[in-house]
């Protein structure tokens, strides 16, 4: 349900009802009860809660990348599927280019060679 917004609200803080949206619990706290939640608060004791935190690439060269791209696409094309079918092109053409993993591996054929 998506909240309706009080455009002729005097202050920020009403222009969204929060009251009217329906939130989620915070993805770390999702597997805690509330009950578990308020005994840690209430005791004075550190909570041991097993919580595993996922690993997500954060600005790594792949992600670098393919941000560029989106973004490459969004100012080349209008639309979700053009815009799909850009950077499928993209990476398909950038599979076919041959790869070097040192800059020794990639040699320049002279003029005299050709």
């Amino acid at each position: 349900m998506q909240s309706k917004h009080n455009f002729k609200a005097q202050d920020y803080s009403e222009i969204t009802n929060w009251m009217d949206c329906d939130l989620s619990s915070p993805p770390l706290l999702k597997d805690i009860s509330d009950n578990e939640i308020k005994s840690h608060i209430q005791s004075d004791s550190i909570p041991n809660l097993d919580i595993t935190f996922k690993t997500f690439p954060v600005n790594s060269q792949a992600v670098e990348r393919c941000v560029k791209l989106v973004t490459e696409a969004s100012g080349k094309v209008c639309g979700a599927e053009p815009r799909d079918g850009f950077i499928r092109t993209t990476l398909l053409s950038r599979s076919t280019m041959l790869n070097f993993g040192h800059k020794s591996d990639f040699k320049v054929s002279s003029a005299k060679n050709v």
